[in-house]
């Protein structure tokens, strides 16, 4: 077995003498969190691009600081049957920046998946901001969002036109072909719909999103 020190300090990386790589330690990444909810049952019209979930990232995080995006799942569920939806209908996943979203209902804590993490840095408390719509858009004055969204959900006209319609759509970045979304401090995650949703439809949304922070 061979034994290499750091130029730099005493470290030591050993090398197995059978296979010549490295022995390493799988270190545990970061801390880990979860948010779940469920919007109100929202039957206005949404002008396009309104926002009915957004999830900030404290601004005075610091600038090495980021949170990792793993998994998104939205569960929409259709509850009144509609005629004549707009074309293209589908919700989206957008990044923005700037100020905080109002409106809604405050999520104000994250759930830690380990309890001996840190708060997380999305949580109110900490200067961050999670809130997810009751019957309408989210206010969102003082945000930018990027043009190009980085996820769709689905076409949702179908589920529009029979009550009673559900679908479920999960991404994950939990592996080495997929990398996470990264928010950097005051950054957010926004779910939105690019085209109008009419006003005589009916229907919830289901967010979970997990991530880490460090």
């Amino acid at each position: 077995m061979a034994v290499i020190e750091s130029g730099s300090s005493s470290d030591l990386l050993t090398i197995d003498t059978t296979t010549k790589a490295a022995r390493v330690s799988v270190y545990p990444r970061l801390s880990h969190y979860a948010i779940a909810s469920v919007t109100g049952t929202i039957g206005a019209t949404l002008a396009a691009n309104s926002s009915v979930f957004v999830a900030r990232l404290d601004p005075s995080a610091g600038a090495s600081y980021k949170a990792y995006i793993t998994r998104l799942t939205l569960m929409f569920n259709d509850i009144a049957a509609v005629a004549g939806v707009n074309a293209g209908l589908r919700l989206a996943v957008y990044r923005g920046s700037g100020a905080a979203a109002s409106g809604g209902t405050a999520l104000a804590t994250a759930a830690e998946k380990d309890t001996t993490s840190a708060n997380s840095q999305m949580n109110s408390g900490e200067g961050g901001d999670m809130r997810i719509s009751t019957t309408g858009a989210l206010t969102v004055a003082g945000i930018t969002f990027e043009t190009q969204e980085l996820l769709t959900a689905m076409s949702l006209a179908d589920a529009l036109i029979t009550a009673g319609t559900y679908r479920e759509k999960a991404w994950e970045f939990d592996n080495p072909q997929a990398s996470p979304i990264v928010l950097n401090q005051g950054e957010l995650i926004a779910i939105r719909n690019p085209v109008v949703f009419p006003g005589t439809a009916t229907w919830q949304l289901g967010v979970t999103m997990e991530w880490f922070e460090g």
